[in-house]
């Protein structure tokens, strides 16, 4: 039975959120942002002086310099005409320096979800990803454990 236009859409998009984790993110191979990537590409949420692959290349060098053996594995992915649903699971070790904290050499995974919205020209438009920077600090070490930040604070957050 031939696909339908929808599944072909899906299936196309699910194949982007596997090479955007697997191949751009994970190699990392950065020229893959100028085939998946729409020119004006710039999610709102991410503070990046730059649009289209641009952005995204800048995203990848800046996280790759703190973390240069970072690694995603595709836990669950779901596409959709004009989406595709990625939950990971990211691996590294923390080597650079990065928002005020020094290297620990510490090894570390974390998970997280994104969402790309894609054109129908097969472009990724937009994007929205959540994962949990705390989380991420405290298996490093950084930062206490939040169940324990009460301890580094008195009561209604005075030191």
């Amino acid at each position: 039975m031939p696909l339908k236009a929808g599944d072909e859409l899906k299936q196309r998009n699910e194949e982007i959120g596997r090479r955007w984790f697997l191949e751009m993110w994970s190699k990392p191979d950065l020229a893959l942002a100028d085939d998946l990537i729409d020119k004006d590409y710039n999610p709102s949420w991410v503070s990046i002086d730059a649009v289209g692959p641009d952005q995204i290349k800048h995203e990848i060098e800046y996280f790759r310099s703190v973390f240069p053996d970072l690694k995603y594995e595709i836990v669950d992915l779901i596409g959709s005409e004009e989406k595709v649903w990625i939950r990971y699971k990211g691996k590294a070790t923390h080597r650079g320096n990065a928002w005020g904290f020094e290297p620990t050499l510490k090894e570390f995974e974390y998970e997280g979800a994104t969402i790309l919205y894609i054109s129908p020209e097969g472009k990724v438009v937009d994007r929205w990803g959540a994962f949990c920077f705390y989380d991420m600090f405290t298996e490093l070490g950084l930062v206490p454990p939040f169940w324990e930040l009460s301890k580094h604070f008195g009561k209604g957050g005075e030191n």
